[in-house]
């Protein structure tokens, strides 16, 4: 059945006007016949829209979390970094639905001779601020938004817009909303300009990117950069692959000046870099390793590493080296084990620590609390009710720790225990 006919019986079978009387049979094998074309085009998974020779497709998913967490988190529907003495606070709970997604894949019209390919993505969520809202949903969040051009004599792909970063490639596999911000993975979105070339199982790419530069326009882009290797792992299976990155960024992080530049000179403002190593490895058909490790300094745009802190750490403005930052090093670990019964169990660590001498000092007058290391110890159990269905429930425990006062006195941890249930129905 025909795009042009299936619209015709819709608005037939809808329609307010009625010209005139249409027999009953007639009715009902129009009825009949727009189930029919439904079903067809269900079956065949055709796009949901040919408009001018580009093809989109649907996809996404919903996805309903119901969390308890025995401790305070000052009204926020996920925990990612504990308040000092949390366990003091009383139990609380959250339901939300701002993680549902929707997104379009798009690709064409191709070009004569077929030398290259265009595609793009749409994607979006509701998951854009912590903050509990009306109705569970606070406002749209543009997840990815890009076009690409790939020059296939040449293996070279070009895009241009929003998609993941380059560094931190991998997403680690917890429930948990928070996806271990803070804690040891520094990957996330935003807009750029990326050159990628394959060379056969290997894959280099080159990034100018967005930087929020302490809130205000940055001087220049920021820069990332990543070489990847996937590889068969033929004696896990045919479909499983091991996969290496090694990836990283750099950032000047100088804001443009308002005005006319001061005559003391442009002030001093810390870079943001990062060197990050991504691992994918299967073990066996049924147990698959994954992690990353990265070392860096001002990480806090990048999904909240540096456990949320920029700027002078204590001891480069003692010293007065005002360009010296807040360096850590941190990174996550999980396996996966598939059980019978269409079970999925996973266990995990995430775990980031601020630099001894390039901490910042909690400030007592404030005050201000500092976090200088966060830890999220995971677990979770998945039941897949079907090939786009699953149910899954984990427990978490989760401590940050604080810098002292800068008179010497110790700032108490936050402790938490979590536990979290999600049920994800996708569509594609």
């Amino acid at each position: 059945m025909s795009n042009t006919h299936f619209e015709m019986l819709a608005i037939h079978a809808g329609s307010d006007k009625p010209v005139h009387r249409i027999p009953s049979k007639l009715a009902k094998l129009s009825v009949a016949a727009l189930f029919a074309g439904a079903s067809a085009l269900y079956a065949q998974e055709v796009p949901v829209l040919n408009a001018g020779g580009t093809k989109i497709s649907l996809y996404g998913f919903l996805q309903a979390n119901l969390v308890y967490e025995n401790g305070r988190n000052d009204g926020l529907f996920w925990t990612e970094k504990v308040p000092s003495r949390a366990q003091d606070g009383e139990g609380n709970f959250a339901f939300n639905v701002n993680q549902t997604r929707i997104g379009f894949n798009l690709s064409g019209p191709q070009t004569e001779g077929g030398g290259t390919e265009i595609s793009g993505k749409f994607e979006s969520d509701f998951a854009n601020d912590n903050a509990r809202g009306n109705n569970g949903v606070q406002k749209l969040r543009i997840r990815q938004s890009y076009g690409a051009v790939k020059f296939k004599d040449l293996g070279l792909t070009l895009l241009i817009g929003q998609t993941s970063d380059l560094i931190g490639s991998l997403t680690a596999p917890t429930l948990n909303q928070a996806a271990l911000k803070h804690s040891g993975s520094i990957g996330t979105r935003r807009p750029q300009i990326r050159l990628t070339e394959a060379l056969g199982p290997a894959e280099i790419a080159v990034a100018a990117t967005d930087d929020r530069a302490s809130g205000a326009n940055s001087v220049i882009p920021a820069f990332q950069g990543s070489a990847k290797l996937k590889v068969p792992a033929g004696w896990a299976g045919e479909k499983q692959n091991l996969e290496l990155v090694l990836s990283g960024h750099y950032a000047a992080e100088e804001p443009a000046l308002a005005g006319k530049e001061p005559p003391t000179g442009k002030p001093k403002y810390p870079s943001s870099y990062s060197g990050v190593a991504s691992l994918a490895l299967p073990v066996v058909s049924f147990i698959g390793l994954a992690g990353e490790f990265f070392l860096g300094q001002n990480l806090n745009n990048y999904s909240n590493g540096s456990i949320g802190l920029s700027g002078t750490s204590t001891k480069g403005a003692t010293d007065g080296k005002l360009d010296k930052g807040i360096q850590s090093l941190g990174g996550w670990g999980a396996v996966t084990i598939k059980l019978p019964a269409n079970l999925q169990l996973v266990g995990g660590l995430g775990i980031e620590a601020i630099d001894k001498d390039g901490e910042k000092k909690s400030d007592i007058g404030t005050p201000t609390l500092n976090p200088n290391k966060n830890t999220t110890i995971f677990g979770n159990l998945r039941y897949n009710v079907g090939p786009s269905a699953f149910i899954g429930l984990e427990y978490a425990y989760l401590k940050t720790d604080y810098a002292d006062f800068a008179d010497g006195t110790k700032v108490d941890s936050g402790k938490l225990n979590r536990v979290e249930l999600a049920l994800n129905y996708a569509f594609k």
